[in-house]
């Protein structure tokens, strides 16, 4: 059963729901502890590079306050240059719970808590909209166990992108695919 987190109430509250961020709507599966959130993004801005090395991101999700175990992250995602060319850079993409910035070619340079949740993806096939897999378990090849987010800890979600980009004519870029994420509210 899938419903609008605007629309849904769980245990007779709307305790225990999240946010979701620009250009994302978000449904829920669960009870008021053990959660799976769908994260539909359709149209999620992104500035991108421009001949540089530059790692970005936008915020699509932000954990209810408390203690959360995030058991497993999934997606499958796209980035789509708006208008312009060319589109064949290949940039890394991750989730985490900070947002990737700064003069950086890798997500992981940029923060290790940006590719935190799930990826990073080594490269996109293209910045024309094709979507790539990703989830937590095969980082990169390697192995990766549930996150702990203590509740002073950061709850945001973002989706985070780096490269060392291209001349492209415009670097105005949407992401849109799907994300899940599996998680409880322990306290």
């Amino acid at each position: 059963m899938h419903k609008n987190l605007a629309d849904t109430t769980i245990g007779g509250t709307s305790a225990n729901l999240g946010t979701a961020g620009v250009g994302v709507t978000a449904s829920e599966h669960g009870d008021a502890h053990n959660h799976v959130t769908h994260l539909a993004l359709s149209g999620v801005p992104i500035t991108i590079g421009d001949t540089a090395a530059l790692a970005m991101g936008a915020l699509i999700y932000t954990l209810p306050a408390g203690l959360i175990n995030v058991h497993s992250v999934a997606g499958s995602v796209g980035l789509t240059l708006t208008t312009g060319t060319p589109t064949t850079d290949t940039p890394e993409m991750a989730i985490g719970t900070t947002l990737a910035a700064g003069a950086n070619a890798t997500i992981g340079a940029s923060d290790a808590a940006a590719e935190n949740m799930a990826g990073p993806v080594a490269s996109l096939t293209d910045i024309a909209g094709t979507a790539s897999l990703m989830d937590h378990v095969t980082q990169a090849g390697t192995t990766s166990s549930a996150i702990l987010i203590a509740a002073a800890d950061d709850h945001t979600v973002y989706i985070n992108f780096a490269d060392t980009w291209a001349n492209v004519d415009d670097t105005a870029a949407t992401a849109d695919g799907d994300v899940w994420i599996q998680w409880t509210l322990l306290a």
